[in-house]
């Protein structure tokens, strides 16, 4: 058995293994043996079916069994051994000629693969990329102070509602006359939100009101949906479909929300026991926090236009039939004008795979285990903060952390994204690099 490498051009190859039925004549003769002890044939006692049958039965099945397993460990074992680059993986060729099994004492398979081009990544300060940096004004430390007082704040009683209101109220059940149902539904200390009411009619009953009001009104009008009114009334489901709508409402009380106050425990909610004593440091903070926000957003920017940089100054060619045809045969159901439409942002993505995956070999960029887990953290730190828990113990964190990194995917995907993000620092670093100020508005037109 061999496998010789025939070059078609720069990017293409074929790979040619040739087997004798010589070669796989053992494994075959053992795999009809076992298949003589466990078949199952009509006339023939278990395991004592002849051998001859067996090959007629059987025969060019194992025969392709055993060749399919010799061909895939020889082209393993070449590629390894030869060390080649190769996009993708190895396909049948189109030209392969049909095999006859039961014939046949050579067999000859051709495989097509592509090759990775050769090239070179020049980092000199010749080359410049933008960074963009954001102007924190007035404005925006005032709109960030307001989000966090509306995250921290609270319910406090008032005498009259609005339609921001929140009513605590008795539900008592009525019937067309307006008079209350002996063994009807009735239900205490119930929250109400005005704005959550649908009906604009209903809504306005409850707009304006105070304390110990009455209000007739349908349940059902006001909140279409069964399960918002079972979770109301504290019932079953089930219960709501034929139950009479119409309740009386007796308001108890009347909260309006109310921002946090600018106060250490305000500021303890927001950054943590003690981490800010005073509004300078938190407005500090607060400038802090907008900078670190920008500057993920401008990393990523720069990200952007580094790819675009030196997959346009690159030009990679890359051998495009060979990636259509394997495109298709590892996502079977993809049509022919899906492919044409995401074909060219495949070719764009695999350039700067290619690009980065080689800047990284050569300068040994990688990313450890801590790395990784710390990146974890960090991610994670950023999904409970869009939840309003900017304060997350550690302990919490590492043990969060580690189950997300159990799951190969998701610590796959996050490897890379830290291996690009080393990779576009360490050309940042390689190449001149400008700061530009631009306002938030400007800053946002880039991703239009």
């Amino acid at each position: 058995m061999e496998v010789v490498k025939n070059q078609i051009d720069e990017l293409n190859a074929n790979l040619v293994v040739s087997v004798a039925k010589q070669d796989i004549s053992e494994n075959v003769e053992k795999t009809i043996k076992d298949y003589k002890r466990k078949a199952n044939v009509a006339g023939f006692r278990p395991g004592h079916v002849p051998v001859g049958l067996i090959r007629k039965m059987y025969g060019n099945e194992i025969i392709a069994e055993e060749l399919n397993k010799v061909v895939s460990n020889a082209l393993s074992e070449f590629l390894a051994k030869e060390e080649l680059n190769i996009l993708g993986e190895p396909l049948p060729s189109e030209k392969q000629q049909q095999v006859d099994f039961g014939t046949q004492e050579q067999f000859e398979f051709v495989f097509d693969i592509a090759l990775s081009p050769e090239f070179e990544v020049k980092l000199t300060k010749h080359d410049k990329i933008n960074k963009y940096v954001i102007k924190v004004d007035d404005e925006m430390i005032s709109k960030y102070v307001e989000s966090y007082q509306q995250r921290f704040g609270s319910f406090q009683e008032t005498e009259k509602s609005d339609e921001e209101s929140m009513l605590k109220v008795n539900l008592v059940q009525i019937d067309e006359k307006a008079e209350e149902i002996e063994d009807g539904v009735k239900v205490e200390d119930v929250s109400i939100s005005v704005k959550m009411i649908k009906d604009e009619e209903i809504k306005k009953q409850f707009i304006g009101i105070t304390k110990d009001t009455y209000i007739d009104f349908d349940l059902k009008k006001a909140y279409p949906n069964d399960a918002e009114i079972s979770s109301l009334l504290k019932i079953e489901k089930n219960q709501v479909e034929g139950m009479l709508p119409l309740f009386r409402a007796q308001v108890v009380e009347v909260k309006e929300f109310a921002k946090a106050e600018l106060n250490q425990d305000f500021y303890n909610q927001c950054f943590g026991d003690n981490a800010v004593t005073n509004e300078e440091e938190f407005n500090k903070r607060i400038v802090e926090d907008i900078r670190a926000s920008f500057e993920r957003e401008s990393k990523y920017k720069m990200s952007i236009d580094v790819r675009e940089k030196y997959t346009n100054k690159l030009n990679l060619k890359l051998p495009e039939e060979f990636l259509k045809r394997w495109i298709k045969a590892t996502n079977r159901d993809i049509t022919n004008e899906e492919l044409d439409a995401e074909f060219p942002q495949f070719l764009t993505g695999l350039q700067w795979t290619l690009i980065k995956t080689k800047i990284a070999k050569e300068n040994e960029i990688n990313v450890g285990e801590e790395e990784l887990k710390s990146a974890a953290k960090q991610q994670l730190l950023a999904q409970f903060s869009q939840y309003g828990m900017s304060y997350v113990p550690d302990e919490y964190l590492d043990k969060y952390a580690e189950e997300m990194l159990s799951k190969k995917e998701e610590a796959n995907k996050l490897y890379e994204q830290e291996i690009e993000e080393k990779v576009v620092d360490f050309i940042a670093e390689a190449i001149k690099t400008e700061e530009k100020e631009v306002t938030i508005d400007e800053f946002n037109e880039f991703f239009k």
